[in-house]
């Protein structure tokens, strides 16, 4: 019989637009996060990318600026930048745009070979220099070399260059592209283990004494694997925010929201 087969004989799986909050005498009742997942993958992905710029070569107005979505606000140098040389961020200033007219401008600006005029362009021209560091490395660059991943980097340049919707990319952002030939996305299993470790943390959230098996029964992983997220600092963190948003009324109104969260009740078994 297969997982699926098995699961339908353990849970009886209600999805329904309201519940209420009594369950049934021996059942525990759960509401699991449906649509909003691959959407939350997504922004946390883009923050973690984002975050691991920090501490290296990059100057810190740049990643706060482009991590904010700010691309195309100009850039004005007082120290024009050279590839390999460091970039500090008293080298230059930006100049932040008031309107969406402005920051079409400044995907205009950004058509020029010179030292990069924008933002965006000043992230591009800083992630080449990671990149050819990266390549020149030795053995294991990453791991003991402390260098930028290649996907973090094409990552990065991919979501600098869905930025541009008036004007064609920045030629640094061009050549970035070029350098590394092709980008990798996340792949399907990154986003079912983070799915299903943020639906484990909701269970948690909201009963913390079932056993770690019926918990991994519903997310669809072993229990070996819910053993070791609980063993995580950041994923029991993520427990405890969840436990505190449950007691506001926002997570009252999400709860009744349509197509928001799935409510199955699933037999009340405690211990490990």
């Amino acid at each position: 019989m297969v997982r699926t087969e098995l699961k339908a004989h353990r849970f009886k799986v209600m999805a329904r637009k309201r519940k209420s909050e009594t369950s049934s005498l021996g059942m525990v009742g759960l509401y699991l996060p449906t649509d909003s997942l691959q959407g939350s993958f997504d922004a946390d992905l883009r923050h973690e990318m984002y975050e691991s710029l920090r501490g290296r070569t990059i100057p810190e107005a740049l990643i706060e600026a482009v991590s904010g979505c700010a691309y195309h606000p100009e850039v004005v140098w007082r120290v024009p930048p050279e590839l390999g040389s460091i970039i500090r961020d008293d080298h230059y200033d930006i100049v932040y745009y008031s309107d969406d007219s402005d920051a079409e401008n400044g995907e205009r600006l950004a058509q020029t070979w010179a030292e990069p005029k924008t933002a965006g362009e000043a992230l591009a021209f800083c992630l080449s220099a990671e990149l050819q560091a990266l390549k020149v490395a030795g053995n294991s660059p990453v791991r003991s070399g402390g260098h930028l991943p290649h996907s973090t980097i094409a990552y990065i340049a991919f979501d600098l260059l869905q930025s541009y919707t008036v004007a064609p990319p920045g030629p640094h952002l061009q050549e970035l592209i070029r350098a590394l030939l092709k980008l990798s996305t996340a792949q399907q299993d990154q986003v079912g283990s983070y799915i299903a470790k943020e639906k484990a943390a909701y269970i948690l959230a909201q009963s913390p004494e079932l056993s770690l098996s019926t918990i991994a029964d519903v997310v669809d992983v072993d229990r070996t694997t819910v053993s070791r997220w609980t063993k995580e600092e950041k994923f029991m963190a993520r427990v405890s925010q969840l436990c505190e948003f449950m007691k506001t009324p926002e997570w009252t109104q999400m709860r009744q929201k349509e197509h928001s969260f799935q409510y199955i009740e699933v037999a009340k078994q405690v211990g490990k």
